[in-house]
């Protein structure tokens, strides 16, 4: 053991001499260690891409000629329990002139296709870059958590649809840093070893001081407003035996006590202390940190009693992706763009707007409150021979079942929009108990959990994804708004909001309703820059 200082001191009649010891370095195993001849053994083409190379920014190290898309890594990880360390590291030089983006891959025993594992977008810049993934930042692509106690395989894989040359130094695994020392005196976790006499008595002690951790803070309890559920559950709901459209008295009563979807549904999550998104700033900056927020007055629907007609409905390109029908849409089912559309100056009918031919996205939305079901539809015309559309989707509002992977549904994220939609009778209680839907012009070749489907062909990590979970800042002031403002406002604290589909900045669907004050001179006092991107919790787990 070698003394790194000696101090001698007395106590009473001992004289103590006390030296100072470095502790172990940080604990550390390597993935991959090139200098020691270590390979990968998979990839994701037929041929051998890699090959052991001499760097000179890096010495002995990996040379990869990655084909456009391609990967490789190792199958059977030799290291499976990521859980103990800290970091994931290794430093990587870029032969190229431009940025090569990349993501590291990691499934785990929990994995079962691409929604199930890690994937870490990372950049190379050109020249040397070192590379640092945090393990407990790690997310499945939907979101989840993964079980990185138990990883089967990694991978990094290449963004590029060009072929791509790219270096890589030993991978390893790492348990953290040390602390660094305080000036004057030994590093914090430095051990001790006291020799000297007191009295007749000898000593000799080796003293390892056990680093103290900052208290743990308290877990962020996931879960809805009881509150919300009270309420609805002590309303009744009015019979009907006839469809009821969104801006009716008669619709206010059916829907104050109509449950959308179950409480630990993601709609219906309080999400006001959730974490902040790592990359929070650079996606709302890539929205626009200086636009306004704004609401579009699009998405009308109807009610409709339990025992309503079910007819067919003519599905167009999207069938593949769309629930199988009859479904129990009315004559009176309104269209997205009612009833504000007009003509030379105009107000046109709701048969003019169901039967108009145009390519706008045309939604439309029937709601069955007591079997609790929702049927939506893209691209909805009514025609002399029925109804037809693009694609329905249905939504089982008792459940929490989602779209399957990869489908979409009327919105581009695979989400449902009635839940979304502010309405008549929240704003007139004064609460909002739901998350809301926004859109924005460009997002990202991506979707997180609840979201099934992406509509983008950019891999920027800096846009966001479908399903993105936006809030507004707790310190926002919304004491100047008026009272139907300020509670969309404390919603978007509460509950937040999902991208749902590209279309403008900042625009949150408000049902067309007349009764509904014009709100959009308040609203784009709001900035991009009063809100950010929020994550779930450590440990949340997707309902069942």
């Amino acid at each position: 053991m070698r003394t790194l200082r000696l101090a001698p001191f007395l106590v009473g009649a001992a004289l103590l001499a006390v030296a100072a010891f470095a502790q172990p370095p940080a604990e550390r195993a390597d993935l991959l260690n090139f200098a020691k001849g270590d390979l990968p053994n998979d990839t994701g083409s037929d041929k051998k891409t890699y090959s052991l190379a001499d760097q000179p920014d890096l010495g002995k190290c990996l040379k990869v000629e990655f084909p456009a898309g391609d990967s490789v890594g190792v199958r059977l990880a030799k290291v499976s329990d990521w859980k103990r360390y800290a970091t994931l590291e290794f430093d990587a030089f870029n032969p190229g002139k431009e940025d090569a983006k990349f993501g590291f891959n990691v499934a785990h025993r929990r994995s079962t296709g691409y929604q199930t594992r890690v994937e870490v977008p990372f950049t190379l810049k050109p020249g040397k870059n070192h590379v640092r993934l945090g393990i407990d930042e790690m997310a499945n692509v939907n979101g989840s958590a993964p079980d990185l106690a138990h990883v089967t395989r990694w991978f990094i894989a290449s963004q590029s649809d060009k072929p791509v040359t790219a270096y890589f130094g030993t991978i390893t695994l790492e348990g953290g840093e040390a602390a660094a020392a305080p000036a004057g005196g030994p590093a914090p976790n430095t051990a001790y070893r006291v020799q000297g006499t007191v009295g007749d008595l000898k000593v000799d002690l080796l003293i390892t001081p056990v680093p103290l951790k900052a208290p743990a803070a308290p877990p962020v309890k996931v879960g809805g407003d009881p509150a919300r559920l009270e309420r609805i559950r002590a309303a009744k709901m009015p019979p009907f035996d006839k469809p009821v459209l969104f801006d009716t008295p008669e619709a206010d009563a059916i829907l104050a006590a109509l449950e959308v979807f179950p409480p630990d549904n993601p709609w219906n999550l309080v999400v006001s202390d959730w974490p902040l998104h790592p990359n929070s700033k650079n996606l709302i900056a890539s929205i626009g940190a200086a636009k306004p927020m704004r609401y579009n007055a699009d998405m009308g629907f109807v009610l409709v009693p339990p025992g309503q007609k079910k007819v067919g409905v003519k599905l167009g390109g999207g069938a593949d992706e769309s629930d199988k029908g009859p479904y129990p849409v009315p004559d009176n089912m309104p269209i997205e763009g009612w009833p504000q559309a007009e003509r030379d100056g105009k107000k046109l009918s709701l048969d003019e707007i169901q039967r108009r031919k145009e390519d706008s996205d045309r939604h439309g939305i029937v709601v069955d409150p007591v079997n609790r079901m929702l049927y939506e539809f893209y691209q909805a015309r009514k025609t002399d021979t029925g109804w037809e559309a693009s694609c329905e989707a249905t939504f089982d509002l008792k459940s929490n079942r989602q779209r399957p992977d990869g489908w979409t549904s009327s919105d581009a994220a695979g989400l449902p929009i009635f839940p979304a939609v502010v309405r008549y009778d929240e704003l007139k209680r004064g609460a909002i108990e739901h998350a809301l839907r926004v859109t924005v012009v460009k997002t990202r070749r991506a979707y997180v959990y609840p979201a099934t489907h992406y509509a983008s062909p950019h891999t920027d990590e800096n846009l966001p994804r479908m399903g993105e979970r936006i809030r507004l800042r707790q310190d926002f002031d919304v004491s100047g708004f008026s009272p139907e403002v300020q509670t969309i406002l404390k919603a978007l604290k509460k509950y937040g909001m999902f991208v749902a589909d590209n279309g403008i900045d900042w625009a949150v669907s408000v049902a067309p309703d007349p009764r509904i004050p014009v709100m959009n001179e308040e609203l784009r006092k709001i900035k991009g820059s009063d809100f950010e991107v929020v994550t779930p919790p450590a440990g949340y787990k997707q309902p069942e």
